[in-house]
């Protein structure tokens, strides 16, 4: 008996079919899990610390753990190392001889223009700071807590599109080895398409609601209608094509 082909050509190979398939589950199960902790364990925190800073007042009297706290600093070092990150540090000097070394996400203006021996302004929330300044502007560090949650809920979405699409397809092909080997079924490609878009679509909305300044909320508000549009999309009835045929019970041509 000669060996089915797969849909590249070559022949069917059974063993190394399941060995893939057990690959490509066993990496999508550690991505799912890998969203969900995203989307369970860590945006609640990061949600809420957007939320306290959000509603954090100047400091008045003994500083308290919620509130904002301006200090000056001189500037030590200015560190803009050029390459992938596009990150920023800064060494900062107080009065008092205490010293910290807030970093940055990204190279601004104010990186750009800042040296040794400057005087600037940090806003501290919780102890860290958050916001460097001086006379003409200043800069988010990147311990600044508005915005983690638009990137946690982007980030642990398409975590979770990709790991589900990578173990819904390894049981697809487990559980018809022959015909997926030949081509994908409907399903699949189906499922391959609304997990890309949606992936697509998180990304694109943090980043457009990020730069207006909005928030979660707001990222909820209209992911919830399409991720509704995905699932009905794959779970609607498809009616078959005139002239198909299952060549195999169970098995999707």
């Amino acid at each position: 008996m000669t060996q089915a082909a797969s849909r590249h050509g070559k022949p069917y190979d059974p063993r190394r079919r399941r060995l893939q398939n057990a690959t490509v589950g066993l990496a999508g199960l550690v991505v799912l899990l890998v969203g969900v902790v995203l989307l369970i364990g860590v945006l609640p925190t990061v949600a809420a610390e957007e939320r306290a800073f959000l509603a954090a007042s100047a400091c008045r009297g003994p500083e308290t753990r919620n509130c904002l706290r301006t200090a000056s600093f001189t500037v030590e070092t200015v560190a803009l190392p050029r390459g992938k990150s596009e990150s920023g540090r800064v060494r900062v000097v107080s009065p008092q001889g205490g010293d910290a070394h807030p970093q940055f996400n990204g190279i601004g203006p104010f990186l750009e223009r800042i040296r040794a021996g400057d005087r600037v302004t940090a806003t501290l929330w919780r102890g860290r700071i958050v916001v460097l300044a001086d006379d003409e502007g200043g800069q988010r560090t990147a311990a600044h807590p508005v915005g983690d949650p638009l990137f946690c809920a982007a980030f642990g979405i398409t975590l979770v599109l990709a790991g589900g699409l990578g173990t819904y397809a390894a049981w697809r092909w487990t559980r018809h080895p022959e015909s997926s080997a030949r081509r994908h079924p409907a399903a699949l490609v189906r499922a391959t398409w609304t997990a890309t878009l949606l992936g697509v679509y998180a990304f694109a909305l943090m980043a457009v609601l990020h730069d207006r300044g909005l928030h979660l909320g707001s990222f909820l508000t209209l992911w919830t209608p399409a991720c509704c549009a995905g699932l009905t999309y794959l779970v609607w009835p498809r009616r078959a094509t005139p002239g198909t045929r299952h060549v195999a019970r169970g098995h999707e041509i």
